[in-house]
């Protein structure tokens, strides 16, 4: 499979919402835009990621207009997911990943973001099945670990793990 690049300081991350509404979420999309800012990198936020459509982040022309542009932008090198859901399988055959697989871009989240995953997987692109903005709570302390290998995640960092014996 093929490995997008790892990111580093400077690179952009656009963050994205191809499932559910976001009502009252700004906060946890604000503390992700912070976090990555926090570790020297740019953040695009989607034009549409805070538009309502029923309970979707939007109507599934703006879900897939927002995820299409940052497929095709050779600036962005990571595509975040807000949250899951339902929604990224309607939008699923609408997306042309032709200038995607020329310049490979780490997907990263989880639940309905899966879809996605399966879809580049099929490609022959790696991704990261990871935490999404909606999992970055008013404490942060309680997920440290999960934002740590993220970051690792990410930038590249072996990770490492120790299991105890029972």
């Amino acid at each position: 499979m093929i490995q997008p690049p790892y990111l580093k300081a400077g690179d952009t991350v656009a963050i994205v919402a191809p499932s559910g509404i976001l009502k009252n979420r700004n906060d946890e999309v604000l503390t992700a835009k912070k976090l990555l800012e926090s570790w020297d990198l740019k953040v695009l936020v989607g034009k549409h990621v805070f538009s309502k459509a029923d309970h979707f982040a939007g109507t599934d022309a703006e879900r897939c207009e927002d995820f299409q542009n940052a497929l095709d932008n050779p600036n962005i090198k990571a595509i975040w997911s807000a949250r899951g859901g339902y929604g990224t399988v309607r939008i699923l055959d609408h997306l042309d990943y032709s200038k995607f697989l020329k310049s490979p871009k780490w997907i990263v989240g989880y639940s309905d973001i899966t879809a996605l995953h399966n879809q580049v997987h099929t490609k022959g692109v790696e991704s990261i099945h990871a935490l999404m903005c909606v999992s970055l709570t008013d404490d942060l302390s309680e997920i440290k670990e999960s934002i740590a290998t993220f970051k690792s995640a990410i930038f590249g960092t072996p990770l490492r793990y120790t299991l105890s014996r029972f």
